[in-house]
């Protein structure tokens, strides 16, 4: 039984709960992170949204894989700026 497509795994959003900012107090809206959402993912460069105790991420490029309850971490440079649990993917248009 097939229920989709390898393409249907691509997602260009999502969103991050249960969030842990290390680097900064507040994020400002649209910051560019690189965003890893698997412990040895090379990660994705992203924009970041915080949204009241969330935070919305949009990849530059479509990513794989994105499931819910996995860690999210925001990278600027080597550093970390923070991360929480993936919530919820956006399917591509």
């Amino acid at each position: 039984m097939m229920l989709g497509d390898e393409e249907d795994l691509d997602k260009n959003e999502m969103m991050v709960g249960k969030l842990n900012l290390i680097k900064y107090d507040t994020i400002t809206p649209g910051m560019e992170a690189t965003t890893k959402i698997r412990y040895k993912d090379k990660g994705a460069l992203s924009n970041i949204y915080p949204e009241g105790g969330t935070m919305k991420v949009r990849f530059y490029e479509n990513v794989k894989g994105i499931a819910p309850g996995q860690s999210a971490v925001f990278y600027e440079g080597d550093d970390v700026i923070g991360g929480g649990l993936i919530q919820s993917g956006v399917l591509s248009l």
